[in-house]
């Protein structure tokens, strides 16, 4: 599927940029079309980069106190069993 949508770009893309050096009838409305497909890409990218944003901001908000309880637990008996190794060295 993702083959067949690249080779539609590309065979579209070829044609396009074949018409616009034949200096063909209908230049100007294609041109005319590429502004609006590369504003509609603007458009499309700035509005996938706000909702990444607001699904980020989302998931640290929501994130509660009891979801890291455990991984807080297991960083502090890490460290102080590391502490009690250097402590066992010096020894």
């Amino acid at each position: 599927m993702i083959t067949i949508v690249i080779l539609l770009v590309l065979g579209l893309s070829g044609w396009t940029i074949s018409t616009l050096m034949s200096k063909g009838k209908h230049q100007e409305e294609i041109k005319e079309e590429l502004g609006n497909i590369f504003e509609s890409l603007k458009y499309l990218s700035s509005s996938i980069s706000a909702l990444v944003k607001l699904l980020m901001k989302d998931s640290i908000s929501s994130a509660k106190e009891d979801d890291f309880k455990s991984i807080k637990a297991n960083v502090i008996d890490l460290l102080s069993i590391d502490k009690k190794d250097k402590e066992d060295q010096v020894a």
